[in-house]
């Protein structure tokens, strides 16, 4: 079986082997995927971290090797936590932002490998983890990372600050702090133990919601006491009770809830 890597800022990954057919997530840079089968143009892949599918154009596939795709996923890698950081191709010299959720190797002497190719890098000093009293440091770094995506637009399929969709929000949150979810909310809520009230809810709860037949079609992030970090019209932080999510700007419910799952130990 083929692999490859993702050696660009994003790529689309398509629900059938058409520029016109839906995008129903993205790769991001760093990371590897195996190639399913071929259709013209198109390749049929699987993401390496959650088995989630889609279609590529061949065009932004980058093939690597078997031995380095093993190599890789057991090398110790930085996680980009800024909104965007830049990175340049050392052929081109060509300086390009790689997003925020994005992993690529531990450069040495500022430059890293992906395959074939070499990118060099200027990696940030560490922000210091701002504290919450009551807090566990794994609530602190999920809240940190969540609040980076704060005003990115909603964009269905998507997983960056340029645009982004509830369950991709919750997804790269997540990986942040070490726990793979599922790619999509319907997957999510299998996980994790139930929550019976509202007022047991934790940061770090994972909240989901039905529609009217039933069907879980919404996931956010509790964020404080009756608050909720979703990915709605954009990332933004809303009020959260039994009912489910309430607008103040709207005065009304836009999302019924169904139930909170406790994800973090």
């Amino acid at each position: 079986m083929n692999q490859g890597i993702c050696i660009w800022s994003s790529v689309a990954l398509r629900a059938e082997a058409s520029h016109s057919s839906e995008m129903v997530s993205q790769l991001l840079f760093g990371e590897t995927y195996s190639v399913l089968e071929t259709a013209s143009d198109w390749l049929k892949v699987s993401t390496t971290d959650c088995g989630y599918e889609g279609w590529i154009p061949v065009k932004q596939h980058h093939a690597i090797t078997e031995s380095d795709f093993s190599a890789y996923q057991t090398k110790p890698r930085y996680l980009v936590r800024d909104t965007f950081l830049y990175v340049r191709d050392t052929a081109t010299l060509i300086a390009f932002p790689v997003f925020i959720g994005s992993r690529f190797p531990m450069p040495t002497d500022g430059v890293f490998h992906l395959g074939s190719k070499s990118f060099k890098v200027t990696i940030p000093e560490p922000a210091k983890l701002l504290r919450h009293e009551g807090l566990s440091e794994q609530q602190d770094a999920l809240l940190d990372f969540a609040f980076h995506y704060l005003y990115a637009p909603y964009l269905w399929g998507g997983r960056t600050p340029a645009g982004i969709d509830c369950s991709g929000f919750t997804q790269n949150v997540f990986n942040s702090i070490g726990i793979q979810l599922p790619r999509d909310a319907s997957q999510q809520v299998e996980l994790g133990s139930p929550v019976d009230f509202i007022d047991e809810a934790r940061i770090g709860d994972l909240a989901f919601f039905e529609n009217e037949e039933g069907a879980i079609i919404h996931v956010g992030i509790v964020c404080g006491h009756h608050q909720i970090i979703h990915a709605s019209g954009h990332v933004q932080i809303n009020t959260l009770d039994s009912t489910g999510i309430f607008r103040q700007d709207y005065g009304k419910y836009t999302h019924n809830l169904r139930v909170i799952k406790h994800i973090l130990a």
